[in-house]
């Protein structure tokens, strides 16, 4: 993750637009920390996707 270039700035004559890189690949982190971070930020998700189940958005 440490190398990692998010994307890149194309010219596109008047004005730049930015070219996300593709992130569908093997990630390598060694922090646990991170690690950690992602697993709560997991939880949260699941937790939002079963309350957005309940929710009427109509209303």
């Amino acid at each position: 993750m440490k190398n990692f270039i998010c994307g890149h700035l194309i010219n596109q004559g008047s004005h730049k637009s930015f070219q996300p890189n593709h992130i569908n690949r093997d990630w390598f982190i060694n922090d646990m920390s991170i690690l950690n971070l992602l697993s709560k930020a997991d939880r949260q998700l699941e937790r939002l996707d079963t309350f957005s189940q309940n929710v009427n958005i109509d209303l």
